[in-house]
């Protein structure tokens, strides 16, 4: 994919934004044409300095393909270390030291600058522009005194750390995600729900009929997950609220979580966080029960001919929050089976109007490609008065876009009051 096509793709968050990447000898360097891309999808001009020994983990062609330019493997006598720590029209915004070896840290500290990458960061440092260093080595070179006292050093000056995950005695690569918000974060990205607070609910809940079995539906959670990531990217706080029956590595999110078993714990969960504090909107991502079953303790026995179980409605949360709190932000998704496009729509219309939402996210489950475990979704956006948007893509983008169209809504919403 070219980089016209990618550019800009999840937002202008990193526009005029450049930013400079030092990449040194570790096995992590091959994460750096993924960062580079991600930097352009959020419309960010990266540049790239490699060390010398970087190169034998990742290519100056990897590197070439990913952002449409050559990187930087020596300092030219056109004194670029110089020109982009203060020349005006040049100067970088970030240095990003990533991967950083502890080789690499130590001579930071010591002021050696004898190559390309750690030449650019003692300028960038000198030229007080924003450092981030994201160390990954070995855990016998990174938690040793030695590089731990010359972090500590550094850490004096203004740099800041980002902690790697730590997983087989090794200081690895941070989720791509991580990385990008403390990005945003040491940019002060002006960020539209900046002050903001939502709560995301996800995944499916559980209705036990008795003490180990329950009646629930296949709910990854990972459409939530994706919103969740994106509301935070555009300044929000979020409160995220788990059905257990999901499938999200909760190492992936950096909000607060709590998970609930039943439709019922959700709606309580919800109703105490919407009392206990400011929050400014919920976004019903959940794929809630409709119906509970007479609870049983114990076990049923197994092997019975037949075994009847009776069902009742489970408590209808949006419906009741919205009764409860008439003038908080309400999005929720709407799935449906088997109906065509028009019927979809119609149902999400008239869920809008007698519910008195904002925005309905009406979707397909259970077929190829759409909807629960699928990667992918195709959501048709319902709002009062306005055109139906439809969205395609994967589920990531999905909530990207979904959290653009909220942004727009909620502010629209908030400047008419």
């Amino acid at each position: 994919m070219s980089i016209a096509e990618i550019y800009g793709t999840k937002g202008k968050l990193l526009e005029g934004k450049r930013i400079l990447i030092g990449v040194t000898g570790s096995i992590a360097a091959i994460e750096t044409p993924h960062l580079v891309r991600e930097i352009l999808r959020y419309s960010g001009e990266p540049i790239v300095v490699l060390s010398e020994d970087a190169l034998r983990f990742v290519t100056v062609d990897s590197l070439t393909w990913s952002m449409g330019k050559l990187p930087y493997t020596e300092i030219s006598g056109l004194s670029e270390h110089i020109k982009w720590s203060v020349d005006p029209e040049q100067k970088v915004d970030l240095y990003l030291l990533c991967p950083a070896t502890a080789n690499t840290i130590s001579k930071l500290a010591s002021g050696v600058a004898d190559g390309p990458v750690s030449l650019t960061a003692l300028a960038s440092i000198g030229a007080n522009i924003p450092c981030l260093i994201v160390p990954a080595a070995h855990n016998v070179l990174l938690d040793n005194p030695i590089t731990q006292k010359n972090m500590e050093y550094l850490k004096q000056l203004d740099v800041h750390f980002l902690s790697s995950d730590k997983e087989e005695e090794k200081y690895k690569f941070p989720p791509l995600e991580r990385l990008m918000d403390q990005i945003f974060s040491l940019l002060s990205v002006p960020r539209p729900l900046q002050g903001t607070k939502f709560i995301v609910t996800g995944g499916a809940t559980r209705e036990y009929f008795d003490d180990v079995r329950f009646l629930s539906n296949p709910s990854s959670g990972l459409s939530s997950l994706y919103v969740v990531k994106a509301l935070q990217k555009l300044g929000a706080e979020v409160s995220f609220i788990l059905g257990e029956g999901n499938t999200i590595d909760q190492k992936l999110i950096s909000s607060s979580v709590t998970v609930v078993r039943s439709t019922s714990e959700m709606y309580q969960q919800v109703k105490e966080q919407l009392s206990n504090g400011k929050v400014d909107g919920l976004i019903s991502v959940a794929a809630i029960a409709d119906y509970q079953p007479t609870f049983q303790k114990g076990k049923i026995p197994s092997r019975q001919n037949e075994l009847s179980i009776s069902l009742k409605p489970t408590i209808k949360i949006v419906k009741a929050i919205r009764n409860e709190f008439p003038s908080l932000f309400i999005v929720t998704y709407k799935a449906e089976v088997g109906i065509s496009e028009k019927k979809l729509i119609s149902l999400a219309a008239q869920f809008l109007e007698e519910n008195n939402v904002n925005i309905v996210c009406a979707n397909w489950v259970g077929e190829a490609n759409k909807g629960f475990v699928s990667k992918t979704n195709e959501l048709f956006v319902v709002r009062d008065q306005q055109e139906v948007l439809e969205l395609k893509g994967s589920k990531q983008t999905l909530g990207h876009e979904l959290a653009n169209i909220i942004s727009v809504e909620f502010n629209r919403r908030k400047d008419l009051q």
